[in-house]
């Protein structure tokens, strides 16, 4: 049937040019240039033009098609090299998952000459070396990673991990740094610099940071945890002022707008004591105090009194607490402590056999039994045990330990390095009985 078609179409062409021919057989004179001419049939010169303007429309339309052909090839090309390439990483992040590092790098490396230039590689390359420890190789291979792909954000972010595992701190605030240039709008890459700032010191480049990431918080908890954050860090800065009394106002005032947080009560106490200011620190500590009676304070308290010759008034104080915090475990173990401590034994007797059911079961009650039964004169052997144990501290203060992540402290500290806040450590006696 195509070659009746094709017969027919060449017959009606054939017909058609002699019928062209036919009604022009006149001759023609044709300009080629401004000197020559030529003289050809007018049908000729008719079909040629027609001729060549089909040639040139056909070129056009062939150069045309060539070009979605071979656009259509390289794209064809190109998905089976991206479908093999994620394959590659498929498998790849199939074995860092199950922990074959090694293979893992073998399978990310096949056909490569040397480092990938593409940013999965780079990145589930660069977390093998992470995963097992190696941050200096890891590191190497991110900065000539970077060299190839630009400033990409997770490479920087992976970039700055491997630098503070190796205590790398200023390179990690770096990258980081670099990594926000290109996410300005990230806020975890603002928190992780703002926990690195933190980690090295740099204080107010940290409360900086937090200000613009309070900003952008709209959810109420996290918020509230965002802004207990930034108090940590105005404590922190508020410690690294060189001038005592200013260190000491900043952190009053920060004690006042959060009457709970601790840190802020002792700290403050601390630098007007050092600055000489006895009286100004125990009514700081006495504030803080009537909030949160904690035993970092209560001791502080007591030990100034003491040094003063003065230990009724810190009874007095243990007393009030008592009636403003009936329910506090810590207070009623302190005020018998210091009341054995003072040979007050009977009354220090009263307050142990009043204790609460809650409290009467912690391990420091029968210290404090031992202590009072061996300065009677009962040497039994378990009072003798207890004294030698604890000493004249009788163990209410020590150890300390973080009541977040249970991180134990010779002794307290406003921030617990371990899990990163502030106010969580806790002495022996404010811990519940199965602490």
């Amino acid at each position: 049937m195509i070659r009746w078609l094709v017969a027919v179409a060449a017959a009606a062409l054939v017909i058609g040019v002699g019928y062209v021919v036919f009604l022009n057989p006149h001759p023609v004179e044709v300009h080629l240039s401004p000197e020559r001419s030529a003289i050809w049939p007018l049908a000729g010169v008719l079909l040629s033009s027609f001729a060549a303007g089909g040639l040139t429309v056909g070129a056009i339309a062939g150069m045309r098609a060539g070009a979605r052909g071979w656009r259509r090839w390289r794209g064809a090309r190109q998905g089976k090299r991206e479908a093999r390439r994620a394959e590659t990483v498929a498998r790849a992040q199939e074995l860092v998952w199950a922990g074959a590092y090694g293979q893992a790098r073998s399978e990310l490396l096949r056909g490569e000459r040397d480092v990938p230039s593409d940013r999965e590689r780079l990145v589930l390359l660069a977390e093998t070396h992470l995963h097992e420890g190696d941050a200096a190789q890891a590191r190497a291979l991110i900065e000539e990673g970077l060299l190839r792909v630009g400033l990409e954000p997770r490479l920087l972010d992976l970039l700055a991990e491997a630098a503070e595992r190796s205590g790398d701190l200023r390179g990690a605030a770096d990258a980081l740094e670099r990594a926000r240039l290109a996410r300005p709008d990230s806020p975890r890459l603002a928190r992780r610099l703002r926990d690195v700032y933190a980690r090295a010191g740099r204080w107010g480049e940290a409360l900086g940071l937090q200000a613009g990431i309070l900003l952008h918080t709209h959810d109420p908890a996290t918020l509230a945890a965002e802004e207990g954050v930034q108090r940590g860090l105005r404590y922190q800065a508020a410690l690294a002022e060189p001038e005592p009394r200013r260190a000491a106002r900043l952190l009053v005032a920060l004690a006042r707008e959060d009457a709970a947080f601790l840190p802020a009560w002792v700290g403050a106490g601390d630098l007007l004591a050092q600055a000489g200011r006895r009286f100004a620190a125990r009514r700081v500590w006495e504030r803080g105090a009537r909030h949160r009676p904690a035993a970092v304070l209560l001791e502080r308290l007591e030990r100034l009194n003491a040094s003063e010759g003065k230990p009724d008034r810190t009874t007095r104080l243990y007393r009030r607490l008592q009636r403003r915090h009936p329910d506090s475990g810590a207070v009623p173990l302190m005020l018998a402590r210091h009341l054995i401590v003072q040979g007050r034994l009977d009354e220090a007797a009263e307050v142990l056999n009043a204790l609460a059911a809650s409290v009467a079961g912690h391990p420091l009650v029968h210290v404090l039994w031992g202590e009072v039964h061996r300065r009677r004169g009962n040497h039994n052997v378990a009072a003798e045990t207890y004294a030698r144990a604890f000493g004249g501290e009788l163990g209410v203060f020590t150890p300390f330990r973080c009541s977040v992540c249970r991180h134990p402290a010779a002794g307290w500290t406003g921030y617990c390095e371990e899990c990163r806040r502030w106010g969580t450590l806790e002495a022996r006696i404010e811990r519940p009985a199965d602490g």
